[in-house]
């Protein structure tokens, strides 16, 4: 099935991310990954990112405050190289 354009580089964000938050992580056939990013109950901004396989979490990182702005720094310069 041919994946349209936008949800490949929505994949390949959560991808690349998920190896920034875990870099021990080996990516197997029935992994998937989730970035999500929203608000805590004060307003502040978070980002989870998570590893799954199969119905499984293997991996969880919540990032928030100055290590939240490291990890976007991370993730924006990784991907523009």
């Amino acid at each position: 099935m041919d994946t349209p354009g936008e949800e490949r580089w929505l994949s390949a964000l959560r991808d690349r991310a998920a190896g920034l938050a875990f870099p021990e992580w080996q990516p197997r056939d029935d992994d998937w990954t989730s970035l999500h990013t929203s608000f805590d109950e004060e307003g502040a901004p978070l980002t989870e990112v998570a590893v799954y396989r199969g119905h499984e979490r293997i991996h969880f990182r919540r990032y928030t405050g100055e290590d939240l702005t490291a990890f976007w720094i991370r993730l924006v310069n990784q991907i523009s190289e």
